[in-house]
């Protein structure tokens, strides 16, 4: 059989379709606008508040948001974590389902000194998650060809990494302090193949986004009161890098192109993040909230059609906290959360306001030792009915165990 030029078009075109439906492991479709999904946790457990914990202690889970609350650490802890994230996609009469997968981080504290809170802390863990598969029919666009259809398939993946490398101790009793240095990094694959069923004609579109960064983080902790704590954490960046490698490539029934190789560099703000939180312990009952701010106005990146501008998040948090008491049975150990939040994402599209709404549930189970095992499923809605409404489930796992590294010595 002699292996022509048409022959070559339909194989392409048969390559793009498996690889599309591969392609259709994905997350949230509003993650192609900007920098992606922007994470600020490890794990179940903060997941499980709703993501609050600017002012949520804990001696076992790193975190992110307030480096002031690494001083609660009692032991040198590693933690690992990992997200599941399960999305109904609905668009008028249209329905579509994905999934994905991830690595959460992984997270160390040092606890050098517990009577000073010195603790040291360091790790690596998704900044922003860019995961997304849309599919698009192609329609007529010339009167007298309404034999034409097709369909264009737009996929990406990948977001930019956090690594940190920080320190907190307490100069008093009543308040810690903490900072961190961040380097970011990371690249984000995106895809756009467009297919004629009705003709041999088959283009890609296939761009890779580099991003180079760094950034500060500060947080401070105040106790004014007994059971009452005060979190308070910023995080400043320098401007981020970019590089851009574009490829197009077109088959039809004639030709075979491959348009070369060009690259695009620059450079885009990076918004300075703040947050504040509050958590009220009484008895075996703790209460929290969060609210976060991030104004990306000035973000000029992968804008089409949506416009940035300032992201909040309003989160709270009730936990039944666990019995630390000798001979208690295995269910008083066991925490639970629940927790739920508002999140205004850093853009419109079409000029329509993206939000989400969730809850969310969670469980912190002790294993031997000081090995802690933490679970949390957030539900929720984002987006509107007039582009994409998106129902999603998250499920986030996190283990940690810890040991005494440093030994207190005696102060005079």
């Amino acid at each position: 059989m002699r292996l022509t030029l048409r022959h070559i078009v339909y194989m392409f075109a048969l390559m793009v379709a498996l690889t599309s439906i591969q392609a259709q492991q994905g997350g949230s479709n509003y993650s192609l606008y900007g920098i992606g999904d922007i994470r600020q946790s490890i794990g179940g457990f903060y997941d499980g508040l709703g993501g609050t914990q600017y002012a949520v202690p804990s001696y076992h889970a790193v975190n992110l948001a307030n480096p002031a609350m690494w001083s609660d650490s009692k032991l040198t802890r590693l933690q690992i974590g990992f997200r599941f994230t399960q999305t109904a996609i609905e668009q008028q009469q249209l329905s579509a389902s994905q999934n994905f997968g991830k690595l959460d981080g992984i997270a160390a504290t040092f606890q050098v000194d517990t009577a000073m809170g010195l603790t040291i802390s360091g790790g690596i863990y998704p900044y922003s998650v860019v995961q997304y598969s849309v599919m698009t029919p192609v329609t007529p666009g010339i009167a007298g060809l309404p034999d034409i259809s097709g369909g264009s398939m737009s996929f990406g993946s990948g977001g930019m990494s956090a690594a940190f490398f920080g320190s907190s101790w307490r100069p008093i009793e009543q308040i810690a302090i903490g900072f961190a240095a961040l380097r970011l990094f990371g690249n984000v694959n995106r895809v756009i193949r467009t297919e004629l069923y009705t003709q041999p004609f088959v283009s890609q579109n296939s761009k890779t986004e580099r991003f180079f960064g760094s950034g500060l983080k500060f947080g401070a902790a105040i106790q004014p009161v007994k059971g009452l704590t005060i979190g308070l954490g910023a995080s400043m960046y320098s401007d981020l890098d970019y590089e851009t490698d574009i490829r197009q490539t077109t088959a039809t029934s004639s030709i075979i192109a491959f348009d070369t190789v060009f690259m695009q560099s620059g450079t885009t703000t990076m918004p300075m993040q703040m947050g504040l939180g509050l958590s009220y312990v009484s008895g075996r009952w703790m209460f929290a909230g969060d609210i976060e701010m991030q104004d990306f106005s000035n973000l000029n990146l992968a804008q089409g059609k949506s416009q940035f501008r300032a992201g909040r998040k309003i989160s709270f948090g009730v936990s039944r906290l666990r019995s630390y008491q000798l001979g208690t049975d295995y269910i008083d150990k066991v925490q639970l959360n629940i927790g739920g939040g508002w999140n205004q994402l850093y853009y419109t599209v079409n000029g329509i306001d993206i939000e989400e709404k969730y809850g969310s549930l969670g469980m912190q189970l002790p294993l031997a030792g000081s090995a802690m095992v933490d679970l949390a499923l957030q539900g929720g809605i984002r987006g509107s009915q007039d582009i994409v409404q998106e129902l999603f489930l998250r499920f986030g796992f996190s283990v940690s165990a810890g040991e005494v590294w440093f030994k207190p010595f005696i102060r005079e």
